[in-house]
């Protein structure tokens, strides 16, 4: 059975992302965060994160979760719904008995690219166009931007592969 890593990149503006732990492998399937609307706003919809997850990786019993921490947000409300967010998705792996690591952005930044504070964006989007470039990053045929999302989940993932965490 193949390792698989499953990098999440926290919030609701974040993504999923699911690797071989192979070198060289494609990566098996990514996702926007899935949301829902709530009376004040919006939040991870967990149910559906895991139904996605079911659905995109083949067996549970070789997946780890690599979950990015809160971590500079920008505003109280940020603070609150990424911790939230956080909070969630760590039960959720809790509760289904699959492995999960946590690591900060600074963290899986510094090991993955190789740039200025502020420019991690523009970074992260030439490095996974290198690593996959096949992969459009785009999370629907009608969308023309990148989701930085599921980019920084796909390197979330990549960097837990070549760290074999």
């Amino acid at each position: 059975m193949t390792e698989i890593y499953l990098g999440i990149d926290n919030g609701i503006s974040g993504g999923l992302a699911a690797l071989s732990a192979t070198p060289g492998a494609g990566i098996i399937g990514m996702s926007p965060m899935i949301i829902q609307k709530t009376r004040k706003g919006n939040e991870i919809d967990i149910q559906q994160v895991w139904s996605w997850i079911l659905r995109t990786v083949p067996t549970l019993g070789v997946v780890t979760v690599i979950i990015e921490e809160p971590g500079g947000s920008k505003s109280a409300c940020a603070a609150a719904s990424m911790a939230a967010s956080f909070a969630a998705l760590r039960t959720m792996c809790e509760l289904k008995g699959v492995r999960y690591i946590r690591v900060t952005p600074q963290k899986w930044q510094k090991a993955m690219l190789n740039c200025e504070t502020g420019q991690t964006k523009p970074a992260a989007l030439t490095l996974v166009r290198s690593l996959w470039p096949g992969e459009t990053w785009l999370p629907t045929e009608r969308c023309k931007k990148p989701d930085e999302g599921m980019i920084d989940a796909a390197l979330i993932a990549e960097y837990a592969r070549r760290e074999k965490l």
